[in-house]
């Protein structure tokens, strides 16, 4: 912290840290949360990064921003490695070059050392991200450029990277628009030194896990619906994991809006159909249900949480049923990622211009976006989802 600024009259204050971002804490209804405003990361639109991913979207499509419109016109992956993207030669930020006779490993793009690492059996990278979100921060990602993916092998790799590095929790974004981080083109983890208001929150309701009783399980108090496990037993930790994403992926439940599938035809309109009752075009499923795994240790145990996440778009809600309201686009529009969603704001760097007058609207917001991304609301409907869920694990 380089000091602290003091807002007008009756304005709490904020501090700022050593790269002159504004950061303060807001006494949420779940809790403390952390807000900040980044000064140096670029502010981009859901469309141009579920354009960039190549991704189709259940209910009405999101259609990339025209060139030029507001600061989220360019997008960082070159080209796209995704199901029905177009086949071309892709980079990217993330994209690193393996240790050989030219020297040590290193980004391909500015050049800087990365330390190698085995995920999974895979080659794998690791470097302290140039934006530093919080202390430590480190990025993670795959020699082989290809797009993120959350499934049996990310949980094996985020534990083979917390059995390096146990000091460091280690957790990816989703794997679909609107849900995902601003950069799905290429499989990565964030991890670091920070512990997160989502750390920190209580289990709400404890549950077992049929033949997995020895794995504490729970619903957590938090405004995401969020799953924690622990076990100090990796294998066991591992299976129940598993068993939760697999639970997740196929589950539907209409009161909650949640639905794992849609069945889109080529021209993107959910569900659409003939007079004769046919599909109107060839059409495909497309899926919602993904989760955010975030893994840290404590003592001997392992403990992680599945974060779970829908991206299901309506005519109604074009951004997502489970996104940023659109009312608090004013605040905050880009996707909820992996660090907000443990409870850290990153919010964009007009903001700054504003403050301190528009700092309480800002701690609000964000509380009430977390309180959107629940797929489980704090109601009589969300309980019987949960319920109903738990009954499919």
């Amino acid at each position: 912290m380089s000091g602290v600024a003091r807002g007008v009259e009756g304005a709490s204050e904020y501090a700022v840290d050593e790269r002159g971002n504004p950061f303060w804490t807001y006494s949420s209804p779940a809790g403390p949360l952390e807000i900040t405003i980044n000064l140096a990361k670029p502010e981009k639109d859901p469309r141009d990064i579920a354009a960039a991913a190549g991704a189709t979207l259940g209910g009405a499509a999101l259609e990339a921003t025209p060139a030029g419109e507001g600061e989220a016109a360019a997008t960082t992956v070159e080209g796209d490695a995704r199901e029905g993207a177009p086949s071309v030669p892709t980079t990217c930020d993330l994209c690193w070059e393996a240790s050989g006779e030219d020297g040590p490993a290193h980004l391909r793009r500015s050049g800087a050392p990365v330390t190698e690492i085995a995920l999974g059996g895979e080659p794998w990278a690791w470097w302290f991200s140039p934006y530093g979100y919080f202390p430590e921060h480190l990025i993670v990602a795959s020699r082989e450029h290809r797009p993120m993916a959350i499934d049996h092998g990310t949980i094996a790799r985020l534990l083979d990277f917390s059995d390096a590095y146990p000091r460091w929790f280690i957790g990816s974004n989703a794997d679909l628009p609107i849900v995902g981080g601003s950069l799905l083109g290429h499989d990565h983890f964030q991890g670091g030194g920070h512990r997160f208001p989502l750390m920190n929150a209580p289990i709400a309701r404890a549950f077992s896990i049929e033949g997995l009783e020895s794995v504490e399980a729970g619903i957590v108090r938090w405004p995401a619906s969020v799953v924690r496990l622990r076990s100090c037993d990796r294998r066991l930790l591992a299976e129940a994991a598993c068993r939760v994403l697999d639970a997740w992926r196929p589950f539907s439940f209409e009161e909650c809006d949640i639905r794992a599938f849609s069945l889109v035809p080529d021209d993107g309109r959910e569900g659409a159909v003939s007079a004769s009752g046919a599909l109107a075009s060839p059409a495909r499923f497309v899926q919602h249900n993904t989760a955010n795994p975030i893994l840290w240790r404590e003592g001997d145990d392992y403990v992680m949480d599945l974060v779970l996440r829908n991206n299901r778009t309506t005519p109604e809600h074009p951004f997502g049923l489970f996104h940023v309201p659109e009312r608090l686009f004013h605040i905050k529009k880009e996707n909820i990622g992996l660090i907000e969603i443990m409870g850290r704001a990153i919010l964009p760097a007009r903001l700054a211009a504003e403050l301190p007058a528009i700092k309480d609207e800002c701690s609000r917001a964000f509380y009430e976006i977390l309180v959107a991304t629940g797929v489980f609301k704090d109601d009589a409907a969300g309980r019987r989802g949960w319920e109903a869920f738990l009954a499919t694990i």
